[in-house]
């Protein structure tokens, strides 16, 4: 079965995060910020980043009665996320006191390392192993396996887990 390639932005929303999806030839990072500067949600919000997705296509099909089905594409590939420019949060910088909330979130989802965007309004995420930082000509600045976040995470998540048996006993 043909498969299609699709990028799927992201930008701040109200609750949750605006969408939108458009073919794309391929997963190419520079094709696919250039595609994002075109792209504009409501009150305003841009992209803050964008997946690459691949489906599983088929033609519709004839439905015995004149006329034609559509096939439902199924979701075969997704990337991680791409960032579009961002600053990385560590945990162990969260220390305001506007930042409470925030450290909560982070130390209870076991998420050591967030990423913070502003390209239109400000958007606060996580900033998993396979997601990636990229700047406006679709360079990669900063991926989520590198080895120092592997280990900030590896070390944060030890330091909350021994948190959390202290305060079992």
């Amino acid at each position: 079965m043909p498969r299609k390639h699709f990028v799927q932005f992201f930008s701040p929303g109200t609750l949750v995060s605006e969408t939108t999806t458009e073919p794309i030839a391929s997963w190419d990072i520079a094709a696919a910020v250039a595609l994002a500067k075109d792209v504009l949600e409501r009150h305003g919000a841009k992209p803050y980043g964008f997946q690459f997705l691949t489906r599983i296509v088929a033609e519709p099909v004839p439905d015995d009665e004149g006329g034609t089905l559509e096939v439902k594409s199924r979701e075969v590939e997704r990337s991680g996320t791409h960032y579009i420019t961002g600053e990385l949060l560590f945990a162990h910088e969260a220390t305001s006191p506007d930042q409470r909330t925030l450290l909560a979130n982070m130390k209870c989802n076991r998420w050591p390392i967030c990423i913070e965007n502003r390209n239109s309004y400000r958007f606060t995420g996580v900033f998993n192993e396979n997601d990636r930082i990229v700047d406006w000509n679709g360079t990669i600045l900063r991926r989520g396996n590198d080895g120092d976040l592997l280990e900030y995470r590896r070390q944060a998540n030890e330091k909350w887990d021994a948190e959390r048996k202290e305060q079992e006993v």
